[in-house]
């Protein structure tokens, strides 16, 4: 199998690339310039697209939603239009959990009605509208993956601020914080990814993609400092108060993330396609937490 991929040199990309390398497949990089077909010669199978304007917590450009649509709607569209001029039979589009919202009262699964409530979750879901509409007109067989919070070795952003504040060398006061998140690790993503390539069930499917746990807070500060081999050090504050100090802090943000709950419904993946979580959450942390 030879596939093209967009975003190969980024944080899922790379991973991305050993992933494929190790099933034996041949890849080839897009370069966000280079969407001339004239440049590619080879029988391509599937295009993979990871490529698009990561979501980031204070967003510095002017007008944001044309900036996050620009690449996340305008230049999704380009690429599709590549793999028609290709002949490519499959398209894997990552997009993102925040097309489906940005908490669960219950885990959100591949049914509910999306409710993004920021410029990055609306155009990841208007980029799956739009392949939808392209992929049916001209053929190609789509492949949307939502994946919640990645992380992983060379995790940035918001994961490697959560195990900053992890291990920090201090009691902290989340005892009390019994909420849970999905999220899930570059291997088990890219290995659900590379299957989506191939699989004759996947066409046409958008999945929810996560570890096979959920984790709390508490969870999570218990993981990673177990790991780095730290004391717990964890005392209980009532969750009203946390929230109030965070909030008195300007964090309002942060403890959204750090309190709310949102669950992925992987079943839908595990039945389908029969596919399973190969490394545990502790054995996602281990890895990311090499090089620190």
């Amino acid at each position: 199998m030879h596939v093209l991929v967009t975003g190969a040199s980024g944080f899922v990309g790379q991973a991305l690339r050993k992933q494929l390398s190790a099933h034996g497949c041949a890849y080839t990089a897009i370069q966000r310039e280079a969407l001339d077909p004239e440049r590619y010669s080879a029988a391509y199978d599937c295009i993979i697209h990871l490529a698009g304007r990561a979501h980031v917590m204070h967003d510095a450009a002017q007008d944001i939603y044309q900036a996050y649509a620009a690449v996340n709607i305008d230049f999704t569209l380009k690429v599709a239009e590549l793999a028609r001029q290709l002949k490519i039979r499959r398209f894997v589009f990552l997009s993102s959990i925040k097309v489906n919202g940005e908490s669960s009262a219950q885990p959100f699964t591949e049914t509910d009605t999306p409710v993004p409530l920021d410029a990055y979750g609306q155009t990841k879901l208007e980029a799956e509208l739009a392949l939808k509409k392209f992929c049916h007109e001209h053929g190609i067989e789509l492949v949307i993956i939502r994946p919640p919070l990645i992380y992983g070795p060379g995790v940035k952003a918001n994961f490697r601020q959560l195990i900053k504040l992890c291990l920090l060398p201090f009691p902290l006061p989340f005892a009390s914080v019994k909420n849970k998140r999905s999220f899930v690790s570059l291997e088990n993503l890219t290995d659900f990814i590379t299957l989506c390539c191939t699989h004759p069930q996947a066409a046409n499917q958008t999945f929810l993609i996560a570890d096979d746990e959920d984790v709390s807070l508490t969870d999570l500060i218990r993981t990673i400092r177990s790991v780095k081999q730290q004391s717990l050090l964890l005392f209980s504050l009532p969750l009203w108060l946390l929230k109030i100090l965070f909030t008195l802090l300007g964090k309002s943000g942060m403890a959204a993330r750090l309190f709310g709950t949102l669950q992925a419904d992987i079943s839908k993946a595990k039945s389908l396609l029969g596919w399973q979580p190969k490394f545990s959450f502790r054995e996602g942390i281990q890895q990311t937490l090499k090089e620190l």
